[in-house]
């Protein structure tokens, strides 16, 4: 669910952390991922890997509030 107000957002990636490097589990999820990403203009700040999570930052709260809104119906 998207929250109104916030700038970052956690969403659940198939990426593990092995020895101090991260590794895409699926790499076609990524390339899936980042071509949505780019049809729907969202513009990120930020980037983070973690493990089993991406954390995205945007540039306002409203393109978090949208990016979660769409990738949570993205999701069904």
């Amino acid at each position: 669910m998207a929250r109104s107000g916030r700038r970052s957002i956690t969403i659940e990636a198939p990426i593990l952390k092995i020895q101090n490097k991260y590794v895409w589990m699926e790499e076609e999820w990524i390339k899936d991922f980042m071509s949505w990403f780019n049809e729907h203009n969202f513009q990120l700040s930020g980037l983070q890997h973690m493990n089993k999570k991406l954390k995205l930052t945007f540039v306002t709260a409203k393109d978090c509030t949208m990016f979660g809104l769409k990738y949570a119906a993205r999701e069904k």
